[in-house]
């Protein structure tokens, strides 16, 4: 009987979220005999949990581990197939000569069907085929968001006004294309860049039914329905930093309340409000007020790095750094900087992405 359960299961999930068939023929003389990535644009961690790519393996193309991508090994000619939940927005990426930096191509998307790509020089440029539509749809949308996006800057402080006035423009364009994948990866693209904003919500039930039955749909639907949520979202899972130690609910009974900070040494607004958050720090460390800060950083230059930025910024509390991938998943971390207040239970008071702006309000609401 379980047996006959899972096999239901498992047609019904198959039924609910079908998987699309692609095949990219590509041509790369200028890589014979190296290599390439084919992999996801930069994003925060858990956006990267939408890119289901699966590839076919064979002798040349191999999945890589841990990631959400694949290893080419070039050949005059090259297939690479395999499914997608619906079209995927992807690059190639190779090596420099310095060995220390990568070469990436334009974004383009893996869509259904057969995509010939050729990549005509060591920088990656790419040529598409003419009636790839929603590559198509791409370049319209970019070239229609252009000088909204020119005022944007990734992974750093921007002016909400920008943001609410390019997700204006993307309403309207979703208006005249409900069915476009791509502007529905650029409200993706922008959660994972500038933080979370109610408009995206505004936007999302304006797609077509085809969009909005996907998996990828699906599954952002939930990212961006925990990061609107300001209701108290239960207690503050364990997280095990290996050697490091763990945060245990326990862990939070000799304080009134607990700041964690989660955030990246790739992550600029990160950095350069450090200094504002040492000075809350100061001015709440004798009034119960605990914090903890946690870095989505794993190699050890990153992790020394970490260390020199909270040394040069004179951090007085606990950094650690998430070598598990704990935090993004069992706290659906979408970004950073993310701030979570945590009261002497364990139990999520407040959740801020963005920026430090509430913070204070919040502490001294619940101090008192």
């Amino acid at each position: 009987m379980k047996k006959t359960s899972k096999i239901l299961l498992l047609l019904i999930s198959s039924f609910v979220f079908p998987q699309k068939q692609f095949t990219i023929e590509l041509t790369a003389p200028a890589f014979e005999k190296d290599s390439l990535l084919l992999v996801p644009p930069s994003s925060s961690r858990n956006i990267l949990s939408l890119y289901n790519l699966n590839v076919q393996p064979d002798k040349s193309v191999s999945s890589i581990a841990n990631a959400k991508g694949a290893l080419i090994r070039i050949q005059p000619q090259n297939t690479i197939s395999g499914t997608i939940p619906c079209p995927l927005p992807m690059m190639f990426m190779a090596p420099k000569e310095d060995g220390k930096s990568f070469s990436q191509s334009k974004l383009f998307f893996i869509e259904e069907g057969l995509l010939k790509i050729k990549i005509n020089d060591q920088d990656l440029s790419l040529v598409l085929p003419g009636d790839a539509s929603v590559n198509n749809d791409y370049n319209t949308l970019k070239e229609y968001l252009l000088e909204a996006d020119g005022k944007l800057k990734p992974f750093e402080k921007n002016d909400p006004a920008d943001i609410e006035s390019k997700e204006k423009l993307l309403q309207a364009y979703i208006k005249k294309h409900p069915g476009s994948y791509p502007a529905f990866w650029e409200i993706v693209n922008d959660l994972s860049k500038y933080g979370f904003y109610k408009i995206y919500l505004n936007n999302l039930p304006l797609f077509s039914n085809k969009v909005k039955t996907s998996s990828c749909f699906k599954n952002f639907e939930k990212i961006l329905s925990l990061e609107n949520s300001t209701d108290v979202r239960g207690s503050f899972p364990e997280i095990n930093f290996g050697s490091e130690g763990k945060i245990t609910i326990a862990g939070f009974a000799d304080y009134k309340i607990t700041l964690v900070d989660y955030w990246s040494t790739a992550c600029k607004p990160c950095i350069q409000e450090l200094p504002e958050l040492v000075k809350m720090y100061e001015k709440y460390k004798d009034k119960g007020v605990n914090f903890i800060s946690i870095a989505d950083d794993r190699t050890q230059q990153r992790i020394d790095l970490g260390h020199k930025i909270f040394k040069e910024n004179k951090v007085l509390w606990k950094n650690y750094f998430d070598i598990n991938k704990e935090f993004p998943r069992k706290l659906n971390a979408a970004g950073y900087p993310l701030f979570i207040l945590v009261d002497r239970n364990g139990k999520i008071i407040s959740r801020e992405l963005g920026g430090q702006e509430n913070l204070e309000t919040i502490i001294k609401q619940y101090l008192k």
